[in-house]
C-alpha cells in the first residue's frame, strides 16, 4: 500500500481507475421479449381505448440481476392511462406498483437479486389513442442511473402507427332546373264571314224589286 502512494504512476492510474468506475455508465440490463395489443388491429384508431402489456426481462451483469442504485422508468403516450405493473422473481409476483399517469418509476432495490433468480417486470397500460398524431410511443423502457440520467443504448420502445382520419369530400347538390310556365298565345280573330253581307244586300234588293214592281 505504501508503494502504491509513493509511486506517483500507480497512485494516479488506481485514481483514475476509481473515477472510472464512479462515472462510467452501465449498460442496459433489460429486454423486452414479449408484447401483446388488445385489440390488435393496425393501424390503431384515434379516440379508441388501447391495452398493452409487456414482459421486460431483467438480464444480470454481475452478481445480482439489477443495480441497485438504478432505476426503470416506463412511460406512454396514451391519455388516461392506467397502470398495472408487476416485478415477478422466478415466476412469482414480488411487488406491485400502480399507476395512473404517464410515467412508472421501480426503484432498483425491487429488482436486485442474487444473480440466480430470474427477475422479469409484467407492464400492462391501458389508455386512450390521441388524435392528430401518426404515431404513438404504447410503451417505452429507459434505465436511469443514480442520477437520473438515462443510459446510453437502454432505451426500448413499443411504438404503433395510428390511422389518419379520411377528410371528408364536399359534394355539390344537383342543380334543380326551375320549369317556367308557358303563356298560351291568343288565337287570331277570325275575320267575320260574308253571311251578314248577304242578308244585308237581300233585304235591300227585296225592298228594290217590290217598289219597281209597284211602279209597274
Amino acid at each position: 500500500m505504501r508503494q502504491i502512494f509513493n509511486n506517483p504512476f500507480i497512485f494516479c492510474g488506481a485514481v483514475i481507475l476509481v473515477i472510472f468506475a464512479l462515472v462510467a455508465p452501465a449498460s442496459a440490463t433489460f429486454q423486452i421479449q414479449q408484447s401483446e395489443l388488445n385489440p390488435s388491429t393496425i393501424p390503431l384508431q384515434p379516440k379508441s381505448q388501447q391495452s398493452v402489456t409487456a414482459i421486460v426481462v431483467i438480464i444480470p451483469q454481475g452478481t445480482t440481476t439489477f443495480i441497485e442504485g438504478n432505476q426503470l422508468q416506463l412511460t406512454t403516450g396514451l391519455a388516461d392511462p392506467q397502470w398495472d405493473v408487476q416485478v415477478m422473481v422466478n415466476g412469482i409476483p414480488a411487488a406491485v406498483i400502480p399507476g395512473r399517469s404517464n410515467t412508472v418509476f421501480i426503484n432498483g432495490f425491487l429488482l436486485s437479486y442474487p444473480n440466480s433468480n430470474d427477475v422479469s417486470v409484467s407492464a400492462s397500460v391501458t389508455g386512450n389513442i390521441p388524435a392528430g398524431v401518426s404515431s404513438v410511443d404504447l410503451i417505452q423502457v429507459l434505465q436511469l442511473n443514480n442520477a437520473g440520467q438515462v443510459i446510453p443504448g437502454a432505451v426500448q420502445t413499443i411504438s404503433e402507427p395510428v390511422a389518419v382520419p379520411a377528410t371528408p369530400v364536399l359534394t355539390t347538390p344537383p342543380v334543380t332546373a326551375t320549369p317556367v310556365a308557358t303563356v298560351a298565345t291568343p288565337s287570331p280573330t277570325k275575320a267575320p264571314g260574308p253571311g251578314p253581307f248577304i242578308l244585308i244586300g237581300g233585304l235591300i234588293f227585296g225592298i228594290l224589286a217590290t217598289r219597281v214592281v209597284k211602279k209597274d
